[in-house]
């Protein structure tokens, strides 16, 4: 018996076209590491620049990237440690900043808008603190970047690391291991399935993820409740109806401390945190409304 709305996880036409669109490869050297970027579309166009989440990459963004290339050039980078960006013996969100602005740089982008996805958000948040005039813009996709004190305790960062030890003897052994954190399922398998293909490298152990393993344990993070009473720019929220994360309690903080308008707050309905791979047309079309405004 066939069950859901695409039982035998076919792609769509849609899909098949937009991960057929080869972004142009490069990379920029930040504090003698390699950062690796990826660029669609035409770049005399206005930039949009993505970022991603906690051991994430650019190829997460392969399937949403297209759409905006009618009127922007994307740009989407790996932070070190990810993806296909060489890795360092320690990690901060200063690091990171200093990263996203050597690509804008390298790009030659006047104040970019930027898309942030979860620990991405807070990276951009933080950024704006040293490059005041780094975006035009910041919509930040279902990410945490203040929370409630007493919830702050509780949710003090666990990483897990088992997983992105594990090695398997195929990639095909590898994809069927790669689980979303926080656990969520995703409607849209054969979105899952890409992003878990791009997602491993083949070492002599078997393949592995090509994250590393000492982020967890290393990555220095900062209060960010100053950057988010006194924004350096335009700031949106996009967040997922069925959140894990973006719970009604940490909005409603995120909210106050902002002083957020509600026309600056966006819910995605049915979606959960990872919002653009549940939901990517949807995604896209409120992307885009925003982006019209």
């Amino acid at each position: 018996m066939l069950i859901g709305n695409n039982p035998l996880n076919e792609k769509p036409e849609w899909f098949k076209k937009n991960i057929e669109i080869i972004p142009q490869s490069k990379h920029v050297e930040v504090e003698n590491k390699k950062i690796k970027y990826f660029i669609w579309g035409d770049e005399s166009l206005p930039k949009l620049i993505f970022l991603h989440g906690f051991n994430a990459h650019s190829y997460w963004w392969s399937h949403i990237a297209p759409f905006f290339n009618t009127k922007y050039c994307v740009v989407a980078l790996d932070f070190s440690g990810m993806g296909e960006s060489e890795h360092r013996e320690e990690y901060s969100q200063a690091m990171y900043s200093k990263e996203i602005k050597a690509v804008v740089d390298e790009m030659e982008c006047t104040k970019p808008i930027c898309l942030a996805h979860s620990m991405g958000g807070a990276i951009a948040m933080f950024s704006t603190s040293m490059f005041p005039d780094l975006f035009s813009k910041i919509i930040l996709l279902d990410s945490v970047v203040v929370l409630p004190p007493e919830k702050a305790e509780m949710m003090k960062s666990r990483r897990p690391k088992s997983r992105m030890e594990i090695a398997s003897d195929s990639i095909d052994n590898a994809i069927s291991r790669f689980r979303l954190m926080p656990p969520q399922p995703c409607a849209q398998e054969y979105v899952l399935e890409y992003i878990a293909k791009t997602s491993y490298r083949e070492t002599e152990q078997g393949w592995i993820l090509k994250s590393d393993p000492k982020i967890s344990s290393t990555y220095k993070y900062n209060d960010l409740h100053e950057m988010m009473m006194n924004p350096k720019t335009d700031l949106e929220i996009i967040y997922g109806q069925l959140s894990q994360v973006f719970t009604a309690d940490v909005l409603d903080y995120m909210k106050y401390a902002g002083q957020l308008d509600e026309t600056k707050i966006h819910r995605l309905e049915g979606a959960m945190h990872h919002l653009f791979l549940d939901r990517p047309l949807e995604f896209k079309d409120l992307v885009l409304k925003i982006l019209e405004n």
